[in-house]
């Protein structure tokens, strides 16, 4: 692993999951859960295969899916894992990269290995999770109507 990756990995362990645990989410890692007994609603952070030793490039990937609808959907596709991730395709209600909501198009950022835009960036995803994932996650949960809504882009980075 590349600085910058490492730089990044301590960047989301902390300041991004305790913050998030404090919002009200469980996990660790890079997947994030608000948690319910209906819904699988979730953020993961993805890193690109685009990343470098000097640049840790990411992205954060929001998914709600019922957990009623993914179990039907392991039934028939017995290789879908018990739990969903948001850093996979597959069946959701909601999946849209936060860069959709933030700058209204797919966007990645970008952490620098010498940690010259650390604090700049550890607390622009902040607000962005505080501000706009979760309270997207939370009404994605309230919305039941059948999905898939969303942009996820498949472009590559």
């Amino acid at each position: 692993m590349g600085a910058a990756q490492d730089r990044f990995k301590a960047v989301v362990r902390d300041h991004w999951a305790p913050a998030l645990r404090d919002l009200g989410l469980t996990g660790s890692g890079k997947v994030f859960c608000v948690p319910d007994d209906h819904d699988w609603a979730m953020l993961g952070f993805q890193t690109s295969t685009g990343s470098t030793a000097e640049v840790a490039k990411f992205t954060v990937n929001l998914m709600v899916v019922g957990k009623d609808d993914w179990q039907r959907a392991r039934e028939e596709h017995p290789w879908y894992s018990a739990k969903p991730s948001p850093n996979t395709v597959a069946l959701h209600r909601y999946q849209q990269r936060l860069g959709f909501l933030t700058h209204g198009e797919d966007h990645w950022w970008l952490l620098l290995s010498d940690g010259s835009n650390e604090d700049a960036v550890a607390q622009e995803v902040l607000l962005a999770l505080r501000d706009q994932a979760i309270p997207t996650l939370r009404a994605e949960m309230r919305n039941c109507a059948p999905g898939p809504r969303g942009t996820f882009a498949f472009r590559a980075r």
